[in-house]
């Protein structure tokens, strides 16, 4: 009979990787908050029954519109990445899909399927409980995007390019 203190190995092992894991992901996360390129994309209209539920609001985007449903006599699998481009103000307009995530300069997002559908972004955005009345107006998504591709939904703006949600101090 063991000891009752005595836990093993294998257990110890499989905490640390799932540890080591879970600050992998955290660390990148942070990464691209503090270092990704600042990317808008144009929210599409959303039912308005639905747009403010609870502490929520639901989203959809432009570019989700555009990105095209995978040609079964093409490929096996849809694209992966939505290749962009930028104007000065940093706004995305889908330039094209690929496969793999363009070289360069280019600026890509991942595309996820979401309900057999491809999209760029979440489905909803949260914020704090009774502060809906002030993402009523929101135009665009702001997201940080890292050179892999992944991207955080940071903030949401309106039609000028105003940051919404934040109070001036």
């Amino acid at each position: 009979m063991k000891p009752a203190g005595h836990v093993p190995a294998a257990i110890l092992a499989a905490l640390a990787l799932v540890l080591g894991a879970a600050s992998k992901a955290i660390h990148d996360r942070e990464q691209t908050l503090a270092q990704g390129r600042v990317v808008l994309v144009q929210l599409a209209p959303v039912d308005p029954r639905s747009l403010m539920q609870g502490d929520y609001m639901a989203l959809r985007f432009a570019i989700d519109n555009e990105l095209a449903a995978p040609d079964p006599a093409r490929r096996a699998t849809p694209a992966r990445y939505a290749v962009l481009t930028l104007d000065v103000q940093d706004r995305a307009r889908l330039a094209g899909m690929s496969d793999k995530r363009p070289a360069g300069e280019a600026v890509a997002m991942r595309i996820r399927q979401r309900d057999g559908r491809p999209t760029i972004g979440p489905n909803a955005f949260f914020f704090q409980e009774g502060t809906a009345d002030r993402y009523e107006a929101a135009r665009w998504g702001e997201f940080r995007v890292a050179p892999d591709g992944s991207a955080l939904l940071t903030h949401l703006r309106d039609a000028d390019l105003n940051r919404l949600g934040e109070q001036l101090r």
